[in-house]
């Protein structure tokens, strides 16, 4: 008979840890993959505050945004990993830019080729902002940030 204490850990005790570990990781991936597509559209959302200076800038010594042949902002955002292009639309008072994400990888697969919309309302003197999905072949909510949700305007 053998005499002595009992080292290590039993099979089913291994187990349960496997399967513990198997619960936890199926929960914390697409979280993370989640967390990794908001960072990406954060990001590209910070590549624009150049853009967002330069217009305001404009607004407050013209009163006006610009007409659009005047842009001239490309360099400002021709720099960056996730962006595949900018666009503008001019309207009165009212600007509206349209990013796009690159469709290629370093770009998450859910939010690749899909785009988000930042207007820029004059009201009296000051500038509004806001940031939302594009109407058509919008990024899904849940990847953009808390910031970004709005709903776009008429315009």
């Amino acid at each position: 008979m053998w005499k002595g204490t009992q080292r290590g850990f039993t099979l089913i005790e291994l187990m349960i840890v496997v399967a513990i570990i198997g619960v936890l990781a199926s929960i914390a991936i697409p979280q993370y993959q989640n967390y990794t597509a908001r960072a990406q559209v954060s990001e590209a959302l910070n590549v624009l505050s150049g853009v967002k200076s330069e217009l305001a800038e404009r607004y407050a010594f013209s009163g006006n945004f610009g007409t659009g042949q005047d842009t001239d902002m490309e360099e400002l955002v021709s720099q960056t990993r996730y962006i595949q292009s900018v666009d503008y639309f001019y309207r009165e008072d009212n600007v509206a830019i349209g990013i796009a994400m690159r469709n290629e990888a370093p770009v998450f697969k859910d939010i690749r080729g899909k785009r988000l919309r930042i207007e820029l309302v004059a009201d009296e003197g000051s500038i509004k902002w806001s940031c939302m999905s594009a109407k058509q072949n919008g990024i899904d909510e849940k990847y953009l940030p808390g910031s970004c949700r709005g709903t776009p305007s008429s315009f």
